[in-house]
């Protein structure tokens, strides 16, 4: 037979006790907090606002809204009179291109292509002077053959300007002057739809900025129907 181990009760004791009290606040935390949790408690929500804290703020995004209303009409008018202005000036550059400044410029053209014309024809008529005089002059033939050459260089010169002038007018008035009034045509055509435009989008704005205001008076009004109810409450 193996031997029997005996313990004493006392020693027993000693070692059950301790581990006992030792255990016995987690598990009665344990026990207490179970239901809590088998539950789903949680904490207590945050107080309600204060209902004159509220007013307050909804009169200022009131006072908000209207300097943006007030804002943005400024702005709007400040934007319209400018496209107005431009549109204004660029009517008038057109107009004085078609008054003055393309006739004039195409008169000064046509003069100076006379000029021109008018050269050609006082050196010929020099270069048949001179012809005619050394005709009569009994002079050396390098002489006369150097005065002749000078006289025919001059013709030829004048010739040659004559046609310059006569394509540069016809151009600036084939293409040039046509094509300076279209980009003004242009620009002032431009300038139109931009500011209807401008118009559109400045209705649109400030609707919307009314709607804003329209909302914050509305929120305003809420606010105070809160306060109101709050204060009469015992």
């Amino acid at each position: 037979m193996r031997p029997t181990l005996r313990f004493p009760a006392r020693r027993l004791a000693r070692f059950f006790v301790p581990t006992a009290l030792a255990l016995a606040p987690a598990c009665a935390a344990t026990s207490t907090s179970a239901p809590a949790q088998a539950h789903g408690d949680s904490p207590a929500g945050a107080p309600s606002p204060d209902p004159e804290r509220a007013l307050a703020s909804a009169r200022d995004r009131l006072e908000i809204a209207k300097l943006q209303l007030a804002l943005a009409g400024r702005k709007s008018e400040t934007a319209r009179v400018r496209k107005e202005k431009d549109l204004e000036l660029g009517r008038a550059e057109l107009a004085q291109f078609d008054q003055s400044d393309a006739p004039n410029r195409l008169s000064k053209a046509k003069l100076d292509l006379a000029r021109r014309r008018d050269a050609l024809a006082e050196q010929k008529e020099e270069l048949a002077q001179l012809e005619m005089m050394y005709e009569k002059e009994d002079l050396a033939d390098k002489t006369r053959e150097i005065v002749l050459q000078r006289g025919h260089r001059r013709v030829e010169r004048a010739q040659d300007e004559l046609a310059i002038q006569e394509r540069e007018t016809a151009t600036l008035e084939s293409s040039v002057l046509p094509r300076e009034r279209a980009k003004l045509a242009l620009e002032v055509e431009m300038k139109g739809r931009e500011l209807e435009e401008m118009k559109g989008d400045e209705e649109a704005t400030m609707r919307e900025k009314q709607l804003g205001v329209r909302a914050a008076e509305d929120e305003v009004k809420k606010e105070e129907g809160k306060a109101s109810s709050s204060k009469a409450r015992p």
